[in-house]
């Protein structure tokens, strides 16, 4: 690629076998294709097993390098007082899907009784769909899409079904309270989700369910929307489990709903400073895409024009490509929105322009919220 002023040079950090492992599972996740030559600095006796193991669990990646060692036949590259740990990991994540995947599947009957019309997203979805329900994919709560219209239906919804609205779950008491008054302003001030639902459980291991209810792509207030009526008029119905299945987005409105969601947990400064993104996020995005049809991409682009997503989707995908050495911001005819300082760009309080230094590369392997300035 050529590099000018206002364009993104490629460059990646100096030599880090940790991380470039670490890249190579979360791409593939030993999934779809055995891997390359990088798997050799496992066996190295100065390869850092334990900064790998670190790396994983930051980047929600623990479950799916235990999968690929063993999927591979190189658990015991790993000292052995780190395999057990691994591996229960991956059980413990394959355990939490089939709970969670259940309580969706009851939500969801309880939703289309109450008359919802609603859309399963992120971790329920895709740990199916692009992760072949392997478990590898980390997710703590079960995601849904609903029309605003249909906000205080899927509120009574959830009552009847067990849920306590506006709560949260304190790991020490074990027990539910209600969220702060400050909390309840800002989802007052922010309508673009409900205050978060849980229910008790009796499970050791998963002792509580979150329900997250989503009625925008984006949030309050953002430049960047998505009509949420027309695109819950043609969801899918999407296989979770054998035999089962769950209304979802289609695929190239669910590439766009991983793409704004990373968004705003990557560009808005105060998700930013309390969760910021992941490898295993944009890896979702990747995957999504690497598996996509063609015509599913070219209704990508088609959505991506219609709605006005030009400068959201150009942010997330550069990023990466960058990670992954994809090529979505030129399929998606993008490569003009993605400059060097639009990369580089936040929103801090009141709409206030900000910038982060270095690429998302550094970022990530930080492990640290980036450093937020004005331009």
């Amino acid at each position: 690629m050529t590099t000018g002023p206002d364009t993104v040079p490629d460059v990646r950090g100096p030599n880090d076998a940790v991380w470039d492992l670490l890249v190579l599972v979360a791409l593939h996740q030993g999934l779809d294709e055995e891997p390359d030559e990088r798997v050799e600095v496992l066996r190295r006796p100065d390869f850092d097993h334990g900064r790998l193991v670190e790396q994983a669990m930051r980047h929600g990646l623990l479950a799916a390098l235990a999968h690929f060692l063993h999927q591979h036949g190189l658990r015991r590259t790993l000292p052995a007082r780190l395999r057990n740990p691994v591996l229960s990991q991956l059980l413990l994540n394959r355990h939490r899907a089939r709970l969670l995947t259940a309580e969706a599947l009851r939500v969801s009957a309880g939703f289309e009784a109450a008359g919802i019309r609603a859309a399963w997203t992120k971790g329920v979805v895709v740990q199916s769909t692009l992760y072949e329900g392997t478990g590898v994919r980390l997710y703590n709560d079960i995601d849904v899409m609903i029309a605003p219209a249909d906000r205080s239906g899927a509120l009574k919804a959830l009552t009847e079904l067990g849920y306590a609205p506006s709560t949260r779950f304190d790991p020490v008491t074990q027990e539910l309270e209600k969220i702060s008054r400050a909390a309840e302003r800002v989802y007052q001030m922010s309508p673009d989700h409900l205050p978060h639902a849980h229910r008790l459980t009796e499970d050791t291991c998963v002792p509580v369910v979150c329900v997250d209810v989503a009625n925008s792509f984006t949030w309050h207030g953002c430049p960047w929307q998505v009509p949420v009526d027309k695109v819950l008029a043609r969801i899918e119905s999407t296989p979770v489990e054998p035999g089962t299945t769950l209304p979802a987005l289609s695929p190239a409105d669910m590439f766009l709903f991983l793409c704004l969601h990373l968004f705003r947990e990557g560009w808005v400064e105060r998700t930013i400073r309390t969760k910021d993104v992941s490898l295993a996020q944009f890896a979702d995005i990747a995957r999504q895409w690497r598996r996509a049809s063609p015509v599913t991409r070219e209704r990508v682009a088609e959505e991506t024009r219609e709605f006005g997503l030009s400068a959201p989707i150009a942010w997330v995908c550069a990023h990466a490509d960058q990670l992954f050495a994809t090529s979505m911001v030129d399929e998606l005819g993008l490569r003009a929105t993605a400059t060097r300082a639009w990369l580089a760009s936040a929103q801090g309080s009141s709409g206030l322009e900000l910038r982060w230094p270095g690429d998302m590369e550094r970022r990530l392997r930080s492990g640290e919220a980036p450093v937020l300035s004005p331009p």
